[in-house]
């Protein structure tokens, strides 16, 4: 393949990555806030994420 095709693949494949992850965070959220109704509106709280 020419440099362009392996561009324009890898170009596609972030866009898809990110389009899925922005996804998978918004129904994420949506199931969070339904569940728990008292919690702000405009707050997200991602638990039990170790970093370290």
């Amino acid at each position: 393949m020419k440099f362009y095709e392996k561009l324009i693949i890898l170009i596609i494949l972030f866009l898809g990555v990110t389009i899925g992850t922005a996804a998978i965070i918004g129904v994420y959220s949506r199931t969070v806030r339904e569940n728990n109704p008292e919690t702000n509106e405009n707050s997200l709280i991602l638990e039990n994420i170790n970093l370290f």
